[in-house]
């Protein structure tokens, strides 16, 4: 981050999954804000899909029916068998929870925090609506935590995956419908909404930056609910320089100064579609992680930030 050139004043949120004291303390010496990424997914997320971990007299303030791992329709795929709302935000305060208790001594660790993801499946399959009540329980429960045990609203980051971006800012939004309770939870809890953009480095970037600001477009175009988050939207990039199937990246075996210049392309070009609220990079993993391809990555961001207007 240092490397790459982070200005004073520019608003940087960094996390890994789950609550880590020595990724907060190195966060917070950037100077930028520790905010922890917690999964839907329970193969990622398995002490808050497994229960609650409270002291016993707290414990006995909340409501004894959601006191028990998630009952989930298929193991290991993220959705309750009933309940959906409800026991999404159980799972969101259990995220609250650990943000609470994580820190020194039993204390605090952060005050913001970040979801991955809004999934596909609210956009597709029989289950759609079940899964647009369940992570709107779940974006309410990060957002609100547990009142009775001392949290405060805050919001966060939310991700959401490439299927949705195009797909859920068109379904009909009827007042009290699944749809309208997502965009509306979406827009109570995000500061900033991720879309997934992850693309592959190929062809003009230019015409790959029209294509992903589909999506914003859509919401910009759309409902006043819709329209503020499409205002809160961020493009979320992959850094790419190893291909990933599922996140994109370069497809061609490219050497650095080619991916960098590909790359540099796309963010100017993207920047020119639509106004954004910034640029995001995940998945800094496996070779994704040398601190060179992380340099890159975090400063075609930054290039993309400190553009007027931007």
């Amino acid at each position: 981050m240092k490397a790459a050139g982070l200005p004073v004043g520019v608003s940087t949120y960094i996390g890994t999954y789950g609550p880590n004291q020595a990724t907060a303390d190195a966060v917070e010496a950037l100077p930028a804000t520790y905010a922890p990424l917690f999964s839907i997914q329970p193969s990622t997320s398995k002490q808050a899909y497994g229960g609650r971990r409270l002291p016993p007299e707290q414990n006995a303030l909340l409501d004894p029916r959601y006191d028990h791992p998630l009952p989930l329709v298929i193991p290991g795929e993220p959705l309750p068998a009933r309940d959906h709302l409800k026991w999404g935000l159980e799972l969101g305060r259990r995220f609250r929870d650990q943000m609470r208790t994580s820190g020194p001594g039993g204390g605090p660790i952060a005050t913001t925090w970040q979801l991955d993801e809004i999934l596909r499946q609210v956009v597709d399959g029989p289950n759609a609506d079940a899964h647009k009540l369940y992570a709107t329980g779940i974006l309410a429960g990060l957002r609100l935590g547990r009142p009775q045990l001392g949290d405060a609203p805050e919001q966060g980051v939310v991700f959401a995956a490439r299927a949705t971006l195009v797909a859920l800012p068109e379904l009909a939004a009827p007042t009290g419908s699944p749809v309208a309770q997502l965009w509306d939870a979406i827009d109570r809890a995000a500061h900033s909404y991720v879309g997934e953009e992850y693309m592959n480095f190929d062809g003009d970037p230019s015409l790959a930056a029209v294509s992903n600001a589909a999506g914003q477009k859509q919401m910009l175009a759309a409902g006043p609910t819709r329209r503020k988050v499409g205002m809160k939207y961020v493009a979320g990039m992959t850094p790419g320089q190893v291909h990933n199937p599922s996140l994109g990246g370069n497809i061609h075996n490219w050497p650095r100064s080619r991916v960098n210049a590909w790359r540099s392309r796309y963010v100017a070009a993207r920047r020119a579609q639509t106004a954004l609220a910034g640029f995001a990079q995940f998945d800094f993993t496996a070779q994704n992680a040398d601190p060179t391809v992380v340099t890159d990555a975090v400063a075609a961001a930054l290039a993309g930030i400190h553009a007027p207007g931007v």
